[in-house]
């Protein structure tokens, strides 16, 4: 299926599941926190907006290879919750500045990837993006519905009126304002082709 139009209503299918609703984790947030560290054992638990507990897993961090196992319940089609157990190999990269950058290892694909999701299938891992089909929620908006999102990003930036805010440089002022001013353009040419087309 294609990548979607310049008409209303094209755009990718919004079928997948949304990344947003998942169950990520995400090795950021545990390297912020300094609990990626070798004997470290802790709990990791995802919350609504309202604090209502939505799940939680128990993790154990090991070394020399260096990876972390996540225990947690899993009920498959319906039968007796059972134990699971996923391993998860890190691999670190080198930062430019020195440092490095901790990153999951995919169970399932071995690919290098910073947030994991749970399946919700067979035997309940947590894996890759990719692996999981997973998909973010403005993935599935049709080619007008992106211009809104980009358009609310660069009003974010911006003041009341779409005012340059202190610190800003005039460059970057303008050229943000041509962009919201391009995404007018798209609207408004897609609009007079459905007026077109229907004959109004």
């Amino acid at each position: 299926m294609g990548r979607g139009g310049m008409r209303f209503g094209a755009g990718r299918p919004g079928w997948k599941r949304k990344a947003e609703l998942s169950l990520a984790f995400d090795i950021r947030e545990v390297a912020g926190r300094g609990l990626l560290v070798a004997g470290t054992a802790f709990n990791f638990t995802w919350t609504k907006g309202d604090g209502d507990r939505l799940g939680s897993i128990d993790i154990r961090v090991t070394g020399n290879p260096e990876r972390v196992t996540l225990y947690y319940q899993w009920s498959v089609n319906g039968n007796a919750p059972q134990g699971v157990d996923c391993s998860i190999a890190i691999e670190r990269t080198k930062c430019f500045y020195g440092g490095n950058r901790p990153w999951f290892l995919c169970p399932k694909c071995g690919w290098r990837c910073g947030v994991l999701y749970f399946s919700g299938r067979g035997a309940g891992l947590y894996e890759c993006r990719d692996c999981v089909k997973v998909t973010y929620t403005s993935q599935c908006q049709d080619s007008l519905g992106r211009t809104w999102i980009k358009q609310r990003k660069i009003e974010a930036r911006l003041i009341d009126g779409w005012n340059r805010p202190k610190g800003m440089h005039w460059e970057t002022y303008e050229r943000l304002r041509d962009e919201v001013a391009g995404y007018d353009r798209k609207r408004n040419l897609a609009l007079m082709s459905v007026m077109q087309r229907k004959g109004w």
